[in-house]
């Protein structure tokens, strides 16, 4: 019977070292070589399924059965996830509510460092939580852009302010992608937990960081009531809801309380000196009433009301063995190994991508003339295109570490 373990080679060094080889050339390929995404992924499943052989003796059932479930793990939950997300920010566009957005968030204040902090920081750590997949960079950099900042430091700007959010990506799916890999001992949520030792750290000085950039350690004192409350709000938060909740809405509420605390900061208080990289461009902002910003930002508020009942223990409780709802959970074990079983599940209701959608559906709702069903449909049609093939192989070679290295 296959005993899986550590040490191979008897040497736990060159175990190692032999282990990380997919990991390596899969950054290689993405980096140096220039390859597609799904070609590298491809490349590093061969390479992996080489290594399983040998020196790690994985028997051939076993590593299909690998393959298989990172197959389905990228199409569900990840896939799943990924599409709803992206069909959701494009129908905020499509309604016309996103240049709502867009403009309430550049009538706020005309100093530049403020609107940095608002836009890059802020709505970038939201947008990466709502779509991710670097739809922030893009987004928030043309932004940027247009209110005065020079293209390409603006989209430096916006990566920088990306390593806050970067982490948990879209919905939490770097986190919560941990509980499908059915690892004994090791949740999602512990994971969330374990993330507070090091990232509130880098949360709390990347919008220091992005002002001195700009403007220096000037900027900075000119600024500190702002950095204060934007670091201190969004730093906080985080912690509470990656200790509390779970990876899911990580980089959803502390983006989105930070700004609106920044926002009500900004009607008390702006600097004393407006800062303007390019003092004679002054960028004129079209106006919203309250109102129309309250409606812009409604698919959001909507996405966040799911997906915060979808994180609540009492929901997750109904879908445990002998509840209500256990029957929507499909599972197969594909294969054992040792101890160990590969198994593959698709949760229907449960998963987060399910949450999404309801808010997209609330959102078509909602949103009266200025979104039909129709359109809604023609949206979904590139989002399930242009991501809901690629992920699989993408994900494929995932689970291949995992059967290697568990231990009996």
């Amino acid at each position: 019977m296959f005993s899986p373990t550590f040490d191979p080679l008897g040497n736990i060094w060159l175990s190692a070292a032999v282990a990380s080889v997919p990991i390596i050339l899969f950054l290689l390929s993405l980096t140096v070589l220039k390859m597609k995404g799904i070609h590298a992924a491809l490349l590093t499943l061969v390479v992996t399924l080489v290594l399983s052989f040998f020196p790690f003796a994985l028997p051939v059932n076993v590593a299909v059965a690998s393959v298989v479930q990172g197959i389905v793990q990228g199409m569900w939950p990840i896939g799943y996830i990924i599409i709803m997300a992206v069909w959701l920010y494009k129908l905020t566009v499509a309604s016309g509510k996103f240049e709502v957005i867009k403009g309430s968030l550049a009538m706020i204040s005309p100093d530049q460092r403020i609107q940095l902090l608002l836009i890059a920081f802020c709505f970038g750590a939201f947008l990466e939580g709502a779509a991710g997949f670097g739809v922030p960079i893009a987004i928030c950099g043309v932004m940027l852009a247009a209110l005065g900042f020079n293209p390409l430091q603006a989209a430096m700007l916006c990566l920088i302010a990306n390593a806050a959010s970067g982490a948990f990506g879209a919905i939490g799916i770097p986190v919560a992608i941990i509980d499908t890999f059915h690892l004994e001992g090791v949740t999602a949520m512990d994971v969330s937990k374990a993330t507070n030792t090091t990232l509130p750290f880098i949360a709390a000085s990347v919008p220091f960081l992005l002002v001195w950039i700009i403007d220096g350690f000037k900027g900075i004192k000119e600024t500190l009531p702002a950095l204060l409350v934007t670091s201190g709000v969004f730093t906080s938060c985080q912690m509470a809801v990656t200790y509390f909740v779970g990876p899911e809405l990580a980089d959803i509420l502390p983006p989105l309380l930070s700004l609106i605390a920044l926002a009500a900061l900004s009607t008390k208080w702006q600097p004393k000196n407006i800062f303007r990289i390019s003092p004679e461009d002054k960028e004129e902002t079209a106006r919203h009433s309250f109102s129309a910003i309250i409606s812009a930002w409604s698919p959001f508020y909507i996405l966040s009301a799911f997906v915060i009942v979808w994180s609540m223990p009492f929901f997750k409780a109904l879908f445990k063995p002998d509840a209500p709802l256990t029957f929507t959970n499909l599972n197969w074990t594909l294969a054992a190994a040792g101890d160990q079983k590969i198994t593959v599940g698709l949760g229907l209701i449960n998963s987060t991508g399910t949450a999404i959608l309801l808010a997209v559906l609330a959102t078509i709702l909602v949103s009266g003339k200025s979104l039909g069903v129709a359109r809604a449909v023609t949206d979904l049609k590139k989002p399930a295109r242009n991501y809901g093939f690629p992920s699989p192989p993408s994900a494929s070679f995932l689970p291949l570490p995992s059967s290697l290295l568990t231990p009996a």
